[in-house]
């Protein structure tokens, strides 16, 4: 690999070549796409800082809207009180169940959109519901209400769009000794409500296009994204291009494993 440092010291690697490139390349990328796909380790704060700049690069020269793991479907409409300025930061943050770094590391996002009056998207699916089919499989829908069920992706599709990698995947990340030390886990069930994610996160982002007619990026957490993960597959199956990238520490992944895990992958030097 070859090529230039590029800012918030991190490397941006383009897989297929592979060369380190600037994050140009990125922007240049994306307009041959529907959905750019950002996926991140939850606690690499470089990365954070860097998926804020790239959003701001590319707010600066089309208009999309921006979908985030990290809010809930029926969290919809107090992101958007918030998105018009009907209630203040405060109001929102203390409206919804955020994660403990959503403020430092997600809401700087919400911010540059809500600037320039574009769309935040709630893409996940209730966690609620989805530890329920965690617990329960596709049994679960039938002790939902019509109001809980229009906020979960139909049951079919869970399994339907379920490749044998990702779920071979799954069931080595929910049949390992972290995931069963303190008790018993059904690993089917685990996958369909790992399933019930991404589905739901790729339905939103496939229905905003088709009601806006404008790009989407996403953020998720990079399992749902790498190797052509849940998301990616999902999206692809509905019928749009998606560029993704993935964000790690240096020397977490094998580089020969890079072109199978991101079309860009951005390496950070710390966390």
């Amino acid at each position: 690999m070859f090529g230039q440092e590029s800012p918030n010291n991190v490397q941006i690697v383009r897989t297929k070549t592979p060369e380190i490139v600037s994050l140009e390349e990125i922007l240049k990328e994306v307009s041959q796409h529907d959905v750019l796909v950002l996926g991140e380790e939850h606690d690499n704060t470089v990365l954070h800082r860097f998926y804020e700049d790239l959003v701001r690069q590319l707010q600066t020269r089309q208009t999309f809207s921006i979908s985030l793991e990290m809010l809930e479907k029926d969290q919809q409409f107090v992101v958007d009180e918030y998105l018009n300025g009907t209630i203040s930061e405060s109001q929102f943050l203390s409206s919804i169940v955020h994660w403990k770094n959503f403020k430092t590391d997600y809401l700087p996002i919400v911010n540059l959109s809500k600037e320039k009056k574009s769309r935040v998207i709630a893409a996940n699916p209730p966690r609620r519901y989805v530890n329920l089919i965690s617990k329960k499989g596709l049994s679960a829908y039938k002790d939902l209400s019509k109001e809980a069920q229009s906020l979960l992706p139909q049951a079919y599709t869970l399994e339907k769009y379920l490749t044998k990698e990702y779920k071979q995947r799954l069931t080595e990340l929910f049949g390992g000794t972290e995931h069963n030390s303190a008790h018993q886990i059904n690993i089917e069930f685990m996958a369909l409500g790992q399933a019930t994610w991404d589905q739901g996160m790729a339905e939103a982002i496939s229905s905003e296009i088709y009601k806006t007619g404008q790009k989407v990026v996403h953020l998720n957490g990079r399992f749902h994204s790498d190797r052509n993960g849940g998301v990616v597959t999902r999206l692809r199956e509905m019928g749009h291009s998606v560029l993704v990238l993935s964000g790690f520490q240096k020397g977490r992944e094998s580089a020969e494993d890079f072109v199978k895990i991101a079309d860009f992958v951005i390496l950070t030097n710390d966390r």
